[in-house]
């Protein structure tokens, strides 16, 4: 048995040691944080990154940057390129509509700009390889709620010459409404006032695209815990009946507005909803809304979620970018040439949309 002596040395060389080990893990943390700093910093200083698809814009928040090209923007092949008005088409388009051509305006977020597969893989394209009569300009941008896919259009759609005018969102571009930003960008939001459409937080701050540009380039572990937090509370905020009753309304008067607008340039509204890989799971409150609010519009609507649903199981995830690769969630090539399949198969049900393609 030690005496006491030699037990009380032992605690001070056991003490000593568990300093010296714990003072050693604190200096590598330093280290490393002030390396991850220092190359975060570094990475925020640099110039824009290459892969860089979209660009401030004080109306909508951001738009699409014109010609450009990224060859393998979410992998080999799977390429993006913009024209001279920063939507995803490979070429331009003259104001005026071809006289041999029907030409669709796809208005959407991420689902139809495609995000994840090349432009010639994206439904919005694929829809003129079941009919050649067809011509699609894709206006869709990743991120869009559908606030700023309303407002893009009035601005950047409306002047261009088109018979039919598509409408695709998701149950997340409803949620994204009610919110000043979106992915931490500044974005504009609207409301009804004395029964008028308002657009409000216009111009959008310019600092919120600058800041949230830097901190993208960045790997700051606190940010990404931070945007884990935000997604989390606007996940639960999003089928909460507050948010529905306080954004619903407004998504209503934009529904109203773009049949008007539409009404008024002999252009064919047709509302889509896209379902995504959740609602294979459950049934979202805001998706009961919208069926509900479609019919009582008396708007041309179509729904893809029966479509989905009825596809076996193991098929139907094969349309969905898998967890972990770049845009999960998304489309695949095979998602995206199914809802183009069955998008056009809806669309010469619609009357007006078949006897503009027999007078053409």
């Amino acid at each position: 048995m030690p005496s006491k002596s030699e037990h009380s040395r032992l605690m001070m060389i056991t003490r000593d040691v568990v300093i010296f080990i714990l003072v050693t893990c604190l200096l590598l943390i330093i280290v490393e944080g002030l390396s991850s700093a220092a190359i975060a910093s570094f990475q925020m200083l640099q110039d824009d990154s290459p892969h860089e698809v979209s660009q401030y814009d004080e109306y909508l928040g951001w738009t699409g940057i014109p010609n450009t090209y990224i060859p393998d923007m979410y992998g080999p092949g799977k390429f993006v390129r913009t024209n001279l008005r920063g939507f995803r088409n490979e070429d331009d388009f003259e104001i005026t509509e071809p006289a041999s051509k029907i030409r669709i305006i796809c208005s959407g977020d991420s689902f139809t700009y495609g995000q994840g597969v090349a432009n010639n893989d994206t439904w919005c394209h694929l829809i003129t390889e079941h009919n050649d009569r067809l011509e699609t300009v894709n206006m869709a941008l990743p991120g869009y709620g559908v606030d700023q896919m309303y407002l893009r259009y009035l601005r950047d759609g409306t002047g261009i010459e088109h018979s039919i005018h598509i409408f695709a969102f998701i149950v997340g571009d409803l949620v994204r409404m009610a919110f000043k930003d979106q992915h931490e960008y500044g974005k504009p939001v609207m409301r009804i006032d004395e029964g008028a459409l308002v657009v409000d937080n216009v111009p959008v701050p310019r600092w919120r695209w600058s800041i949230s540009r830097l901190l993208s380039r960045a790997d700051f572990r606190v940010v990404d815990i931070a945007k884990r937090v935000i997604k989390r509370w606007e996940q639960h905020e999003a089928g909460t009946p507050s948010t529905i009753v306080r954004i619903g309304p407004v998504a209503i008067k934009i529904f109203e507005s773009i049949r008007q607008k539409c009404a008024a340039m002999n252009v064919v509204p047709v509302f889509v909803f896209l379902p995504t890989e959740s609602d294979l799971r459950k049934e979202h409150s805001w998706h009961r809304w919208v069926i509900a609010n479609m019919d009582a519009l008396d708007l041309t609507f179509v729904d893809l979620t029966p479509a989905l649903l009825a596809v076996p199981t193991g098929r139907a995830a094969s349309f969905f970018i898998a967890p972990g690769e770049q845009a999960a969630g998304h489309y695949t090539e095979a998602g995206n040439k199914w809802a183009a399949g069955v998008l056009y198969e809806s669309l010469m049900e619609i009357p007006q949309i078949k006897a503009q393609l027999a007078e053409k």
